[in-house]
């Protein structure tokens, strides 16, 4: 995955989530993350959507349990 893209993921959820992107990192997961309640969750996935043009499945939304989870995700999507 492209380092603007990764950049791209942590600020989208830096954003929904309120932190600094400089706190997610690898193992970055719900635990470290005080706003990722259900409706935050739903609303990471939306901007994800919006910021990179693609559409992710329900499972897919629900494997997003961690950063480097998401990143395989996201990257994923953006080469398949």
């Amino acid at each position: 995955m492209p380092p603007a893209a990764e950049h791209r993921i942590r600020e989208v959820m830096a954003q929904v989530f309120e932190l600094d992107p400089g706190a997610i990192h690898d193992g970055f997961s719900r635990a470290d993350a005080p706003l990722w309640s259900s409706l935050a969750h739903l609303q990471m996935v939306s901007a994800l959507e919006e910021a990179f043009g693609i559409r992710f499945t329900m499972k897919e939304v629900g494997e997003m349990e961690r950063f480097d989870s998401i990143r395989r995700l996201v990257a994923a999507r953006l080469h398949g």
